[in-house]
């Protein structure tokens, strides 16, 4: 005698296929945004420095360096880095904070990754291609060397760019980049000379500026339907590709 079981199973193959579709319909849900993080590429009054900085885009804090930004890289890749000028010869860097100190108004730093830039051009908006770029949620975006135009008036705004030359800093002194991916750092204020680099001398009332310089972060971002996919349960992914699958 023949006996059947009470549950309706869906035959392996049937059930390979209901696998494939949930992976087909995941695969087709992950989308690649990007987004650019970074300030206005609108420089009004603008120059480029003379003498090379080393800059954290919106860390200024006129207290003290932050172990923050009001500019905060996503988890991705860079693809592209934008900026407002002409000539330049520049580092790009992605920074992660590290520990305050080690001594009073002090922030240390490490680089996480960087590229290189240097070209001339006509003044106006630049776009070059980025590589190897990988950045985390929480990052901060920096650069050293000249090129990103600036207004030539005094800022020392909260969360403008701070401003770095190497310690102890002058006026018109300039900054060593930090060096690769893995390179550690401490920042401090100006006249600090236990520190890496400290704020540029603030004759011009600009420790804090804002520069026209940002990137394109290539992320990939599950949308609502994908979401959706992964919390459902497997049983009902299945019975509806059987469904499907009739």
């Amino acid at each position: 005698m023949k006996t059947h079981s009470k549950f309706n199973w869906i035959p392996q193959a049937a059930g390979a296929k209901a696998i494939g579709v949930a992976v087909a319909l995941a695969g087709i849900s992950v989308q690649a945004k990007s987004v650019y993080v970074g300030n206005s590429l609108t420089v009004p009054n603008g120059g480029s420095d003379g003498i090379p900085p080393f800059v954290i885009l919106g860390e200024y804090n006129s207290a003290g360096p932050n172990s923050s930004s009001a500019i905060i890289l996503p988890t991705g890749s860079v693809t592209d880095v934008k900026f407002y000028g002409g000539d330049y010869d520049f580092t790009l860097y992605a920074l992660t904070p590290g520990v305050t100190g080690p001594n009073p108004n002090e922030q240390t730093f490490q680089v996480v990754a960087s590229e290189m830039f240097s070209g001339s051009a006509a003044v106006g908006v630049q776009t070059l291609p980025v590589t190897g770029f990988n950045v985390t949620s929480g990052d901060l975006l920096a650069f050293a060397g000249t090129g990103p135009y600036y207004p030539q008036n005094a800022n020392d705004a909260a969360n403008s760019d701070a401003t770095y030359a190497d310690s102890p800093a002058a006026a018109f002194a300039s900054a060593t980049p930090p060096g690769g991916a893995g390179a550690a750092f401490s920042a401090g204020l100006n006249g600090d000379s236990t520190a890496t680099f400290d704020y540029v001398g603030d004759d011009f009332g600009n420790q804090g500026r804002t520069y026209g310089i940002g990137v394109v972060v290539n992320t990939a971002v599950p949308d609502s339907a994908m979401t959706l996919l992964l919390m459902a349960p497997l049983s009902m992914l299945m019975a509806a590709a059987k469904r499907t699958l009739k």
